[in-house]
């Protein structure tokens, strides 16, 4: 995690040091905190309902014990993938053409960028992978999505474990859902559909901090 030395300063009779703005939009902060004393130091926390989250140990073990299924989210109307390519030669696949990285990605397919959320087709799967046609955060950076015929990506779900340390509670369209950075993939171009939205700047922050953590150390 991110750590940033404050300096103490007086105030009145009390001391005191000043949190940066934007860590306080980050975290939500309101006009109260709460300060709980830990064996470590000192834990500042919004106030209000507050879930503390499992350490990464705990989190695999709840996963490997839920057996999640991935029924939820199946295609719906309007949701922009009827337009896509099927291959009907290969039931469950999708037409694709051998993928070209050193080439521009198709003229006249709406720009992909960053942190958008779009519908995307994830079958077939195999195992324990999130499968069928769900709303998906683009996570590859903007000069890959420009020119290659790949995306990068985390699956959202409307399966909500806040305990999870690999998961982040966001908005999808008016509903609560999650974004599963433990499914991360890279997946073809030809499987996203329509856009349903965008991530804000403190949820695309605090994914980057998920994804560092897992797979960053």
């Amino acid at each position: 995690m991110k750590t940033n030395k404050l300096k103490i300063a007086r105030i009145g009779n009390s001391k005191g040091v000043r949190l940066p703005a934007e860590v306080l939009r980050r975290y939500r902060f309101g006009s109260a905190v709460i300060m709980e004393e830990k064996a470590e130091g000192i834990l500042l926390r919004p106030s209000g309902r507050y879930i503390e989250k499992l350490s990464w140990a705990e989190t695999a073990a709840e996963m490997a014990e839920a057996g999640e299924s991935w029924s939820e989210w199946e295609v719906v109307s309007e949701d922009g993938l009827d337009v896509l390519p099927w291959d009907k030669k290969r039931p469950g696949g999708m037409g694709e053409k051998p993928a070209a990285y050193r080439t521009r990605a198709p003229q006249g397919r709406s720009k992909i960028k960053r942190y958008e959320i779009r519908w995307a087709g994830l079958d077939p799967a195999r195992g324990a992978e999130m499968s069928k046609s769900r709303p998906v955060v683009i996570i590859s950076l903007d000069e890959l999505n420009d020119r290659l015929q790949t995306v990068t990506l985390c699956p959202l779900t409307t399966q909500l474990h806040p305990a999870w340390r690999s998961r982040l509670p966001v908005d999808c369209a008016g509903q609560p859902a999650e974004i599963a950075v433990d499914q991360i993939r890279t997946i073809s171009r030809l499987r996203l559909g329509k856009k349903i939205g965008s991530l804000s700047d403190d949820e695309a922050a605090a994914l980057r901090r998920i994804i560092m953590e897992m797979y960053g150390q």
